[in-house]
């Protein structure tokens, strides 16, 4: 009885180093949200206050340190951005790489300024002088909260590098990045098999 061929497709390489893009580049805006809901959960109005005894503001305001320390240089975010995508497409995923690099750099700015923008309240400023300051839940922001006003100005500042970037690298993905034929067989399984349909 003849039996047909059918080629196994080919592995793709893991998808792990974009992965760790992507944590690097929005693991701490992520976090910060937790520390909101957490607030939230708690039913915890911003204010000057600890909430309900807990100082939840230090953790909101380290993760935002953290957060704007990574993506607030351009370059760093910009270079994550351009790893993310090539490790997309090493992974034969030309699509996604082309939207990380299009979308990574906003997510990694916007998400952290909305979380300062839905927890600041009326006598807290954000202002991109840096002039005054707030406490929330019980912790000074500092600086972490009039970072965010600054965010407008950077993602101005990028979007023409990384609009030219994503259209570069997506024609590049879409016609190396594509998954790759089956391979055929090798000369002596394709003889074994001859020999095997000829019995």
């Amino acid at each position: 009885m003849d039996e047909e061929y059918t080629p196994a497709a080919p592995r793709r390489p893991s998808l792990v180093p974009w992965v760790l893009c992507v944590a690097l580049l929005l693991g701490p805006a992520l976090l910060a949200w937790a520390v909101r809901g957490v607030a939230l959960a708690a039913q915890c109005a911003p204010g000057p206050d600890a909430c309900r005894g807990v100082p939840l503001g230090a953790g909101l305001r380290d993760t935002l340190a953290l957060d704007w320390m990574i993506v607030t240089n351009s370059l760093v975010l910009v270079g994550i951005s351009i790893l993310a995508t090539l490790a997309a497409f090493r992974s034969y995923r030309p699509l996604l790489g082309t939207l990380s690099l299009m979308l990574l750099p906003l997510l990694a700015l916007v998400l952290p300024m909305l979380v300062v923008f839905v927890s600041k309240y009326d006598d807290c400023p954000v202002s991109t002088d840096g002039i005054g300051s707030c406490t929330l839940w019980g912790a000074p922001m500092g600086m972490t909260f009039h970072t965010a006003a600054t965010v407008p100005d950077i993602i101005y500042g990028i979007s023409p590098y990384t609009f030219a970037l994503t259209l570069m690298l997506g024609l590049l993905g879409f016609f190396f990045a594509r998954p790759r034929p089956p391979a055929p067989p090798d000369t002596m399984t394709q003889l074994r098999r001859l020999a095997g349909d000829e019995e």
